[in-house]
């Protein structure tokens, strides 16, 4: 995008997301920007880290399906093609099982703090 002169067209700044898209005028040659902006829980950005990404996203998550009420949880990756979700998430599935696999290993030791 930079070699191109081009602009991006996401911009990630949490807790919100813009999108940036190149119109142009009603006289067919004005180019302008129009930015629509959302808000979430937590936006992340393409610099940040799969760890951090799974302290927001996913470990909360561990000790509500841990808890013993038969809380269930998904993490829902969605981006463009080729943006690293299939990476990231093989990294959040590993760190939330050996998470799990911790908790349970206090469960069986009778140190739980979750009462699962």
């Amino acid at each position: 995008e930079r070699n191109k002169k081009d602009h991006d067209s996401v911009t990630c700044l949490h807790p919100a997301v813009w999108v940036h898209s190149a119109k142009l005028r009603v006289d067919g040659i004005t180019k302008y920007l129009d930015h629509s902006s959302f808000a979430f829980d937590h936006a992340f950005d393409e610099n940040t880290s799969t760890e951090e990404i799974y302290s927001h996203a996913a470990m909360p998550l561990i000790d509500f399906v841990c808890a013993g009420g038969g809380g269930r949880a998904t993490v829902f990756a969605y981006g463009q093609t080729g943006s690293g979700k299939t990476y990231t998430m093989g990294g959040i599935q590993t760190m939330v099982a050996e998470d799990l696999f911790l908790l349970l290993g206090d469960a069986s030791k009778g140190n739980n703090p979750g009462g699962g």
